[in-house]
């Protein structure tokens, strides 16, 4: 069982765009960033262009850009755009239907998730890539005229 950090390193990527909107920054810049292979973060780049979240380049003057101001872009956008499926995921095999547990346990934690997935969306929904791009600032002490 793992889970997915595709959502914290595609805002991580979009937020590094908000600080550096003035220029293109290259896969290998945003990897360096979050501390990875630029392929990893080439595939996020990939989804989140099919989300229209970012513009890209090609060439020696190429890179990634917002597509939008980054205060129109929300933190459910970015969950939406790379993430697969539910929050929550069952097991791959199916429960021993033998016993009274198994038989239910997925339909009943199903019905149970909805409300909380929902409640995360909406939060989600209320944070900005702006917002977050102001608050890493407010920890760090720093202006973000100085970068």
């Amino acid at each position: 069982m793992s889970n997915s950090s595709r959502f914290v390193v595609a805002t991580h990527v979009l937020t590094n765009l908000a600080v550096q909107s003035d220029e293109r920054l290259s896969s290998d810049r945003l990897a360096w960033s979050v501390n990875t292979n630029p392929v990893v973060i080439r595939q996020l780049l990939c989804s989140l262009r099919e989300a229209d979240l970012v513009d890209s380049k090609r060439g020696p003057t190429g890179g990634f850009t917002l597509a939008r101001d980054p205060a129109a872009i929300s933190l459910r956008d970015i969950y939406e755009a790379v993430e697969d499926g539910e929050p929550f995921c069952f097991h791959a095999n199916e429960p021993n239907d033998e016993c009274t547990v198994g038989e239910h346990i997925q339909p009943v934690l199903g019905e149970l998730f909805e409300p909380a997935i929902q409640a995360m969306l909406d939060e989600l929904d209320a944070i900005t890539v702006a917002d977050v791009h102001e608050t890493v600032f407010d920890a760090a002490d720093v202006d973000p005229m100085e970068i």
